[in-house]
């Protein structure tokens, strides 16, 4: 899986999340912190993803083959 199809991935979970907020019955005064919560933990675990994911496609050292 590609940097940019993970990505949306992400985007589209958080559209899921951010609808599965709008359209419940929770009142007005709720729904303000609850996408907050949906769109800080949908960004912290892309971030989190990301970091892993290019620490993987170029890592900072070489590995020393024994041989």
């Amino acid at each position: 899986m590609g940097f940019w199809l993970g990505t949306v991935v992400f985007l589209v979970l958080e559209a899921l999340g951010f609808s599965a907020v709008q359209f419940s019955s929770r009142p007005q005064s709720t729904k303000l912190l609850n996408h907050t919560l949906v769109a800080s933990t949908i960004i912290c675990c892309w971030l989190m993803w990301s970091i892993v994911y290019l620490a993987q496609m170029h890592p900072l050292i070489r590995p020393i083959l024994q041989g």
